[in-house]
């Protein structure tokens, strides 16, 4: 994806990015923490701290990140679409937003798709309605699961009601 640290720091995940040194040479780097203005990358081996502003002049804004997706899981959700990650996705809203969960097999609508925009809003995503990957990796970061954060914090479990949406930045 794109995006760079703003974007990585809104899916809270560990990173592959391509850093240029001061020659132009691209590295393969992978950003394993960000704490305040400061990231943790990995280069050849050795952990480094360096400051947000360098591995973003650094970086074209590119990265890689590694999930664990839901079953059957599609690139792209659209409306009117059903399966078993639409009901997964329609368990986890209605769960995160204390409201009764859509029975098996329906279809992706109107109603799931507000709760969907509102849940994108809320997480600094972009709420366009359409369950992509970044939005499957915030649903799954505030359920249990054991993924490893960029923030270093651990992983959450989901509350009944919104208050279990976190804010992205």
């Amino acid at each position: 994806s794109r995006g760079g640290v703003a974007e990585l720091r809104v899916l809270d995940r560990p990173a592959m990015l391509a850093l240029r040194d001061a020659a132009g040479v691209e590295q393969l780097a992978l950003l394993t923490r960000v704490r305040g203005e400061t990231a943790t990358v990995d280069i050849g081996g050795q952990a480094q701290q360096l400051p947000l502003a360098q591995v973003a002049q650094r970086s074209d804004g590119g990265f890689t990140t590694f999930w664990r997706a839901p079953r059957s899981w599609r690139d792209e959700v659209p409306v009117g679409a059903r399966g078993a990650d639409v009901d997964w996705l329609g368990q986890r809203l209605a769960q995160l937003h204390g409201v009764p969960a859509p029975q098996p097999n329906q279809p992706l609508d109107a109603e799931m798709q507000k709760l969907l925009r509102d849940f994108q809003h809320s997480q600094n995503l972009k709420a366009d309605g359409l369950a992509g990957p970044k939005t499957f990796m915030r649903l799954m970061q505030l359920g249990d699961n054991s993924e490893p954060r960029l923030s270093g914090a651990a992983p959450a479990v989901a509350a009944p009601a919104a208050t279990a949406m976190v804010a992205g930045k």
